[in-house]
């Protein structure tokens, strides 16, 4: 079978970076300008903090954001920076598929990362949400990456129905997992999803008792209870998948 290789490039970010960065620079920049300027007209001041914004992102961009380029093949996956951030300690890493141990792809509202990893080093991509569709080929790659992974178990679990499901552990003869589908899946996940059915319930009943109180912590049991749904559709999707 020929090995062919397709290349992907798109833009990668470290999302914890980009956070700390980009509200670090709000706070600096803000202080700094009312300490310098001190109290601004209406105009002046909600100028200065539209500026304060496109500023800080745009130097958290820099020192956060970056270009990588994966290179997916039948027997390897290569991951090349294109244009490395400032605050990333990620290298080059290059790993045989057959060496894969596990990978995790993880959304949450809306963030993801993925992560492939193997004996030695981990793959990380960590990115907000496709910002040029037509030009980021994430969704892409990780599908074809998913394909490739089905079909190298088809093949490992053929050879172990040959071996009359004697499975050496240790052999390459064991499964990649989907580490995310497997903590749906254990009891730890399960154990997870009724409390947060308990904590879901209870949280639509505060809400409903004291939706006239103005109670200010209203707004963060509605957003607890967003959380909790979230996580309770994705158990259902991955949990439940036999």
């Amino acid at each position: 079978m020929a090995n062919i290789k397709m290349e992907y490039k798109f833009r990668t970010i470290s999302i914890f970076y980009f956070i700390t960065v980009l509200l670090t620079l709000i706070l600096v920049i803000g202080i700094t300008g009312m300490k310098l300027v001190g109290i601004m007209e209406s105009i002046p001041a909600f100028l200065f903090t539209i500026s304060t914004f496109i500023i800080s992102y745009l130097i958290a961009s820099k020192l956060t954001f970056g270009k990588a380029q994966i290179t997916l093949s039948n027997k390897k996956v290569e991951f090349l920076w294109v244009e490395k951030p400032i605050l990333t300690m990620q290298k080059n890493e290059s790993v045989n598929i057959e060496d894969i141990e596990s990978w995790k792809y993880r959304t949450e509202f809306q963030y993801r990362y993925f992560k492939i990893y193997n004996p030695s080093e981990v793959i990380t991509v960590m990115r907000l949400p496709n910002w040029n569709p037509e030009k980021d080929e994430f969704e892409n790659f990780l599908f074809t990456f998913k394909k490739r992974i089905e079909n190298l178990n088809k093949k490992r679990k053929r050879r172990t129905e040959n071996l009359n499901g004697n499975k050496i552990k240790g052999t390459k003869n064991e499964l990649i997992i989907d580490r995310e589908e497997k903590h749906y899946k254990s009891n730890i996940g399960k154990i997870l999803f009724f409390i947060y059915i308990i904590s879901g319930v209870l949280g639509i009943k505060y809400v409903y008792n004291n939706w006239n109180t103005g109670n200010a912590n209203i707004g963060i049991i509605i957003f607890g209870i967003l959380g909790c749904l979230f996580y309770i559709s994705k158990y259902r999707n991955l949990g439940n998948n036999k």
